[in-house]
């Protein structure tokens, strides 16, 4: 049985329109050895929890891993992460332009239907939010500090 682990891997039933690189940091997670997948696991659900007080602790057993366990799976995360970075910058570009520039209403926004309600609905309170902010509130706000 143990050598039919070692030459087959199994994914779970996916849905069609899984993320292809979904798919791909599935497939690379599978293929790492048992102890590397529980290593990887335990601190994705750490940091999914968001750690104590929003820090995250250090993932000294992860970083323990073999590089040769990890390094496709973590090019492949790189990349989703990336990616999702830059859609965020898009859809916030999107937002504002639609609501400063164009003029549209929330409601307007969302008849648009982008798939991305959601979103649109949290990026409009934020930039409600610090339209409305001062300077003090914007530097109390993010912890900012003048430079010497």
């Amino acid at each position: 049985m143990s050598r039919e682990r070692d030459e087959y891997i199994q994914l779970p039933p996916l849905r069609k329109e899984t993320d292809p690189e979904v798919l791909i940091a599935l497939w690379e997670y599978m293929k790492m050895p048992d102890e590397s997948q529980k290593v990887v696991l335990s601190t994705m659900k750490e940091l999914n929890d968001g750690g104590e007080g929003g820090i995250f602790p250090p993932p000294e057993a992860y970083r323990s891993l073999p590089s040769e366990n990890v390094e496709q799976f973590e090019k492949v995360m790189k990349n989703i992460i990336g990616n999702l970075i830059v859609e965020a910058c898009d859809m916030a570009y999107w937002v504002f332009k639609h609501k400063y520039v164009d003029g549209l209403t929330l409601e307007q926004m969302l008849d648009k239907d982008t798939g991305a309600e959601q979103y649109i609905i949290a990026m409009d309170i934020l930039f409600d939010k610090y339209m409305e902010m001062t300077d003090e509130d914007y530097k109390n706000d993010i912890g900012h500090a003048e430079p010497s």
